[in-house]
């Protein structure tokens, strides 16, 4: 209003900033909001990364896959890998260097000499039997 005698100018100038701060807060609220629900970050493809992981020797599948974010920048993931190699060890280094290309930094890896109860989890073992003497 220093400038000019236009006295509409100053209201339409603060709904006009209060819609802006409203547009943004609303973008923001949404990436907060993905982040508490620990929906999958957009830039990982579940379906990808699965292929990518599968395609490890060793590995025969993968499956009960979360990836999420705490802080929208660190990637995590929990998921089961089928195996029948015995170095189950090694296979995990081979996931988890495999999820770092994948820009997830932290990962929790259930393998099948940990139980699962899914059907699908479920690989031929060859059963020792052990003799114990008395």
């Amino acid at each position: 209003m220093n400038f000019t005698d236009i006295r509409m100018l100053d209201p339409i100038m603060s709904i006009g900033v209060a819609i802006f701060i409203l547009i943004h807060s609303i973008k923001n609220f949404k990436e907060i909001l993905d982040l508490f629900l620990e929906k999958t970050p957009r830039d990982i493809q579940l379906e990808e990364l699965k292929n990518h992981l599968i395609e490890i020797e060793g590995v025969e599948d993968i499956h009960h896959i979360h990836v999420w974010s705490i802080d929208g920048v660190n990637n995590y993931a929990t998921m089961h890998i089928v195996s029948k190699e015995k170095d189950i060890k090694s296979i995990k280094k081979k996931v988890r260097d495999e999820l770092k290309e994948h820009n997830i930094c932290h990962s929790i890896l259930e393998t099948e000499e940990e139980v699962c109860d899914e059907p699908e989890c479920h690989v031929e073992h060859v059963e020792h039997h052990h003799h114990h003497h008395h």
